[in-house]
């Protein structure tokens, strides 16, 4: 046999060998989270901003929320923005001037991490600077400018932005924080809420987990102890609640459950007897407008509560990595039929997405049947085929082509989910076929929602290119073991 194929045998047996790990949401949970990525998308105002509810006006705390949420779900701060409106990272650097406590200059700084710019410059302020200056000689971090005590959920918030940022002055509070974070764990294992002096509380208690881990205090009995604690503080339903008889919430089982995420464990585990477990607890408080509930009575503040939940069906702990920037495909020129059949032909026909004909033609946002919503996405690696999500068009254009900018001043209203009849037009030979609604990624600037998932069409495929990404996928396995067993495997 050849030395290649004893490597790849090699390969294979030590990524075998590898510690398990929880491998992500499964195919349910990310079906709610695309449901609610859509919810959230479709409530922000034309400012940039989110309210507590839709149609409430935009706030910047709310907005901070929903931010690092649709980043979790993949989408740069930067270019979530409805069809001529604000983005939500221009909102948030505009409205600086709000932010007063620790926790909200960590919520911006997060932001900013996830959209791949400097903490140390947002709008007018330095969320970086702010939160150092509060951190006290015991390691802990005060709620306020000036303050002497130091409280357990702005510590833990500060850990988050500082860990990601590489620099020694942060690394050396990180450790401070980290210790003074340790200390007042309780003997139960959990941790108290905002005060050392508190009650004790389970969202902080899965917020420290992740800040712990964030810090590089992996698998720690701190750890152990605290997922003791919780494993009492979850119900039957499979949530958990934030104090022994209050219930199960959403925004606790998150917390929890991103906790979980940080430390390898799957949520999925923990299932109680009758078989309810974390993720699908949250799946059963979704509305049908994709909002998440409080509880399942309650729906106090929804779009608040929606973006609690988006980074535990993410599968993601905090802090998140810097989201790429949408890729913006380049001019191609737009069949003058096309133009002239989304003019005069209304769509007959439900669309069901599909395989495009020609890389590069982009997807069409609320092309998912009559009555889909306009900012509709599609759940990751669904090749643009889920229903009601984005869509391509499938016909052969043999028109003469005309300039981009033609096509954008062409008095063509976007049609809100109206599936078109290309989905077939292939298979049929017929040249007319459309799909209506707006072009992401098509031909010039596109008006739609740049926030929306980027959908491939499930077109032809380079075999070279499948059997590369195999090989990256092989060789980035064999990376994730090597830095696991030398202590550093993700978080």
């Amino acid at each position: 046999m050849s030395r290649a194929f004893f490597a790849c045998l090699l390969a294979i047996a030590l990524v075998a060998a590898a510690p398990s790990r929880a491998q992500g949401p499964d195919a349910a949970a990310r079906a709610t989270l695309d449901r609610s990525v859509r919810f959230l998308q479709e409530a922000q105002n034309p400012d940039g901003g989110f309210g507590g509810r839709v149609g409430q006006p935009s706030d910047p705390d709310f907005s901070a929320w929903a931010a690092y949420a649709l980043a979790a779900a993949g989408i740069n701060p930067q270019d979530q923005a409805k069809p001529g409106g604000r983005d939500v990272y221009a909102y948030l650097a505009g409205n600086t001037a709000e932010l007063r406590q620790t926790t909200d200059f960590d919520r911006v700084a997060l932001v900013a991490l996830a959209a791949g710019t400097s903490p140390s410059d947002f709008g007018a302020v330095d969320p970086l600077g702010t939160i150092l200056s509060r951190g006290l000689p015991d390691g802990s971090f005060s709620q306020t400018a000036g303050g002497s005590t130091g409280w357990i959920n702005s510590t833990i918030w500060s850990i988050f932005p500082l860990s990601a940022i590489g620099r020694p002055d942060s690394d050396e509070a990180v450790q401070r924080a980290a210790d003074w974070l340790l200390i007042q764990q309780r003997p139960d294992g959990s941790w108290p809420s905002f005060l050392p002096a508190s009650w004790s509380d389970a969202d902080m208690t899965g917020a420290a987990i992740q800040a712990l881990n964030a810090a590089g205090r992996h698998g720690s009995e701190a750890e152990q102890r605290a997922f003791a604690y919780l494993r009492e503080a979850q119900n039957e339903d499979g949530g958990f609640e934030a104090t022994r008889g209050s219930g199960s919430s959403s925004a606790t089982t998150a917390w929890v459950v991103q906790g979980m995420w940080a430390a390898g464990q799957d949520p999925r585990s923990w299932r109680t007897p009758s078989g309810n477990e974390p993720l699908a607890y949250l799946a059963s408080l979704q509305r049908p407008d994709g909002s998440i509930g409080w509880t399942a009575t309650d729906d106090t503040n929804s779009l608040w509560m929606t973006a609690q939940v988006g980074p535990a069906l993410a599968g993601r702990a905090y802090p998140l990595a810097a989201v790429p920037r949408l890729a913006k495909a380049p001019p191609r020129a737009a069949p003058e039929q096309a133009l002239a059949t989304s003019r005069s032909r209304p769509a007959a026909e439900r669309g069901h997405g599909g395989s495009g004909l020609v890389r590069g033609d982009g997807v069409i946002a609320g092309g998912g049947g009559r009555g889909a919503e306009l900012f509709s996405a599609p759940q990751p690696q669904s090749g643009g085929s889920t229903p009601r999500g984005s869509r391509r068009p499938r016909a052969e254009w043999a028109a003469p082509p005309v300039a981009a900018s033609a096509a954008a001043a062409a008095d063509v209203p976007p049609v809100a989910g109206e599936g078109g009849g290309a989905t077939d037009a292939a298979e049929r030979g017929d040249r007319g076929g459309t799909v209506e609604g707006l072009l992401v990624g098509g031909a010039g600037p596109s008006p739609a929602a740049p926030g929306l998932f980027g959908a491939d069409s499930g077109g032809d495929r380079d075999p070279a290119m499948l059997v590369g990404l195999l090989c990256a996928l092989l060789l980035a396995a064999l990376a994730g073991t090597r830095r696991e067993r030398a202590g550093l495997g993700a978080r």
